[in-house]
């Protein structure tokens, strides 16, 4: 659950074009270029042309549309087949999209065009591991350009290659170009591990996954994950689930963990990790992709990772990595496609369900959502996570009834309280609080406080609600400064610290935390309408309506918008009484 947006449902956010829609759009634009002479060596023809479908591609590749971009791409290669550069963008294009028998054809003809271009001589090289031709795979890569995406990549591959062929001194070498380079350490430790294995040298084995494990520190999931099916494998079955267990102490209830902790207690032992080499590959792009997954301005990390799945088709947690990906860049109907795709029989499929769920949500498919968390509740009835989504979702449509009730169920499956929970009591506390039930909210409150070991979030808003309500004023404050302590730079928790300086009729030292946390956090309507307030007070009125104009412009709260009209009509009193006619405000995002 995520915690940081769990005070305010957030304002319906503005409708965006869809990648398909703007295509439309240009596309009825390109369609006056028709009778123009477009780019040199394109013909002109009747209704689309080469010019148009090259651009029409160029927009979709933008957009992050890189299936469309390919479609066009191949418009425009029907006329112009030789062309390098549509040929490297249809290429990058398929690639991109995870359509390897689009991809794999292109590749070939660039390699005519251009023979060491690295990215298809890697893609060949691909191919050629996975139906198990290693030399060719070899003479692929040896025939790439040096750069550093050779050095990486290549290398692995080379390295893969060398281990499914048998030829272990090869791979050693390969893999040993690594050593004494700090950045690919875990790297190089992890995969020879693999690799020694796979070539049935256990004691090889056994040293490289014991460096692996030295450099995550324990904390990466496929290392352990691997090191544990070595082990059980080994004769050494419990050394593997006193592994398993510590990994889920540092990360509890980890899918992965839990069910090879499970399937070692059931079977004794756990299945080899990597079968091949095309397993081995299909290890090492997930990796590059995963290291690429937190930038979403780029699509490598979905370029790496549907080259895993291509190496490894049942690799779900690529798949789910790959839809995390995609919700980063808000491509949410790719998100759906993405982790529609994980298999029922997956540790990761639970998950799987929630993301589609929390995807469609932002597709404004609640109803959807809701039915597809029904679902996975019903079929998991003993995991709270569908529950807290299903709450999430109801809280931020505004509809805490029904998210109070979905809190309630999942906190009567976790049993007494327990430090790990206090983000349900504290979800719940805020519905309550909503739905003007403070005692329940109240109480709920201070159970988050204590559990959370007073999380700033916590401090905030009980503290908050406090001040609102003209109570324990002294420790309410003392409770939002100690948050703005913790937290300085959040916008919200500044604000709540200035709006109740605000209610304590501070005014000008108001001023100073609302200006502060407008700053942090400019796009708040409540921030920005807070702001107004307290400039209307201490006499900066035309700075005042500004702020309030700027609230109303963010789309606020339905039950906002009135009360800042009249704000902006007839001045902050006139607004005073309409807000008495109102629930209060909520604390901003805390």
């Amino acid at each position: 659950m995520n915690v940081a947006d769990m005070a305010r449902p957030r304002p319906s956010q503005a409708r965006r074009l869809t990648g398909a829609v703007a295509l439309a759009a240009m596309l009825a634009v390109l369609g006056g270029c028709a009778g123009t002479n477009g780019f040199p060596g394109f013909s002109k023809g009747r209704g689309e042309t080469p010019y148009g479908a090259y651009l029409a591609g160029r927009y979709a590749a933008s957009v992050n549309d890189s299936s469309k971009a390919a479609d066009f791409y191949d418009r425009a290669l029907a006329d112009e087949p030789d062309d390098p550069v549509i040929l490297e963008r249809a290429f990058m294009a398929a690639l991109t999209a995870g359509e390897m028998n689009r991809a794999i054809p292109l590749a070939r003809r660039l390699t005519e065009i251009e023979s060491g271009e690295r990215m298809a001589r890697l893609t060949l090289a691909l191919a050629a591991v996975k139906s198990g031709d290693y030399e060719e795979a070899r003479t692929e890569m040896d025939a790439a350009s040096p750069g550093p995406f050779t050095a990486l990549v290549g290398t692995l591959t080379l390295a893969w290659a060398a281990a499914g062929d048998g030829d272990q001194a090869l791979a050693m070498e390969k893999i040993g170009a690594f050593e004494g380079r700090a950045a690919f350490a875990l790297f190089r430790s992890y995969h020879q591990a693999l690799m020694l294995e796979l070539l049935n040298d256990p004691e090889g084995a056994a040293e490289a996954y014991q460096s692996a494990m030295e450099t995550s520190g324990g904390g990466s999931v496929r290392v352990v994950q691997a090191y544990a099916s070595f082990l059980s494998r080994h004769g050494r079955a419990d050394e593997a689930r006193e592994l398993l267990q510590a990994f889920i102490e540092i990360s509890a209830d980890h899918p992965l963990a839990q069910h090879d902790l499970a399937e070692l207690a059931e079977k004794g032992t756990l299945p080899p990790f990597v079968e091949n080499a095309s397993e081995g590959v299909a290890e090492a792009l997930y990796g590059l992709g995963s290291a690429l997954a937190a930038d979403t301005s780029s699509n490598l990390a979905e370029l790496y990772l549907n080259l895993a799945l291509y190496m490894r088709p049942d690799f779900d947690i690529a798949r789910s990595l790959l839809g995390g990906a995609y919700e980063g860049q808000e491509r949410w109907a790719d998100a759906v496609a993405a982790y529609e795709k994980v298999g029922r029989d997956s540790p990761l499929y639970l998950n799987a369900r929630i993301q589609t769920a929390m995807a469609l949500n932002e597709m404004d498919r609640q109803a959807d959502a809701i039915r597809v968390l029904e679902r996975a509740a019903k079929d998991h009835p003993a995991k709270v996570e569908p529950l807290v989504a299903m709450g999430d979702i109801y809280r931020a449509e505004e509809n805490y009834k029904e998210a109070a009730a979905r809190y309630e169920r999942a906190i009567a499956l976790t049993g007494e309280p327990d430090e790990r929970d206090w983000t349900l009591y504290y979800a719940r506390g805020i519905c309550f609080e909503r739905l003007g039930q403070w005692e329940k909210a109240e109480a709920d409150l201070t159970l988050a406080l204590d559990l959370s070991n007073e999380h700033p979030l916590v401090l905030n808003y009980l503290g908050y609600s406090w001040i609102e309500q003209h109570r324990r004023l002294d420790e309410a404050l003392a409770m939002i400064e100690k948050a703005v302590e913790r937290r300085p730079n959040d916008g919200f928790i500044v604000d709540s610290l200035g709006w109740a300086r605000y209610r304590l009729g501070e005014y000008e030292i108001a001023v100073k935390y609302l200006e502060r946390a407008a700053e942090l956090q400019p796009s708040d309507p409540t921030i920005n309408e807070h702001l107004g307030d307290a400039l209307w007070k201490v006499g900066r009125r035309i700075e005042a309506r500004y702020q309030w104009s700027h609230a109303l412009s963010m789309d606020p709260e339905e039950r906002r918008k009135e009360i800042l009209r009249t704000k902006l009509d007839f001045g902050l009193e006139a607004g005073e009484q309409a807000e008495n006619e109102a629930k209060a405000p909520v604390p901003a995002g805390s």
